[in-house]
């Protein structure tokens, strides 16, 4: 399954999850999407996730504001038949248009915010995300 599937898929998951109001959301286990995760966490965006080997899934607790979700707008900006790839100069766009985005590069799944505080990277843009305050 290619990149663009895989991450479709996950935020389908998390869409799905905050509409019904779920505490968590699950996903298929594959190294992408935990890269993903990983980076999600890293950056306060999920309280917590965890692999359960026995299903092959992985659990994602969700974050609320109070009663709203944190993540609004998860918004997929490499299609499947159009792959996005931005360079470092052209990044200023979609920081515009979103709160975060991310990127998969040469060091692996960055997020917008640790890319263009510490690296000078592009890569195959992933998805867009804007947060609820």
């Amino acid at each position: 399954m290619n990149k663009i599937n895989i991450t479709n898929q996950l935020l389908v998951s998390l869409k799905n999850a905050y509409s019904n109001k779920n505490k968590y959301a699950y996903c298929k286990v594959n190294k992408l999407c935990l890269e993903i995760l990983w980076t999600l966490y890293k950056e306060g965006l999920i309280a917590d996730f965890k692999i359960d080997t026995l299903e092959n899934k992985v659990k994602i607790k969700l974050k609320y504001i109070k009663t709203k979700p944190l993540l609004s707008n998860l918004q997929l900006i490499s299609k499947p038949k159009l792959k996005c790839f931005a360079t470092f100069n052209k990044l200023h766009f979609f920081n515009q248009k979103f709160d975060y985005f991310f990127l998969s590069t040469s060091s692996g799944i960055v997020s917008s915010k640790i890319l263009l505080k510490n690296f000078k990277l592009g890569g195959q843009l992933l998805f867009g995300l804007k947060i609820n305050s």
